[in-house]
């Protein structure tokens, strides 16, 4: 009986680890992935404020000005629109690994109470 609790527990704690080095995995990957989509914003600021200044350097009609800050706008707001939508994508990625690691984790416990449960009766 000590040798079936003992090895249980043991199997529990094994099962424990390995479950946290896979949620360990999952954070890292979604925060590498964050972190390059960060970079990449960042960079993306950096480019329109430099047309945005060879924009107001380079034109000294008022209307030319407005017509080519409307551009950048217009093209920078899609480029917004697409970093949101890929970070949208991210983050349901990462919520389905971590729904799929909970749902694994959850089953993995339910096989563990029944076999402990069997030998507990036996």
């Amino acid at each position: 009986m000590q040798q079936d609790i003992l090895s249980a527990l043991s199997a529990y704690t094994k099962n424990s680890v390995d479950s946290a080095k896979s949620l360990v995995e999952i954070n890292g990957n979604f925060l590498n992935k964050v972190l390059e989509s960060q970079v990449g914003l960042a960079n993306l600021y950096v480019e329109g404020s430099e047309k945005q200044l060879e924009v107001a350097t380079g034109t000294s009609d008022p209307q030319e000005f407005i017509a080519k800050q409307t551009a950048l706008v217009e093209e920078y707001s899609a480029k917004l629109a697409d970093f949101a939508q890929a970070n949208a994508k991210l983050a349901e990625e990462a919520s389905d690994k971590l729904k799929t690691w909970v749902e694994s984790g959850v089953k993995l416990a339910e096989e563990n109470m029944k076999e402990a449960a069997a030998k507990v009766t036996a």
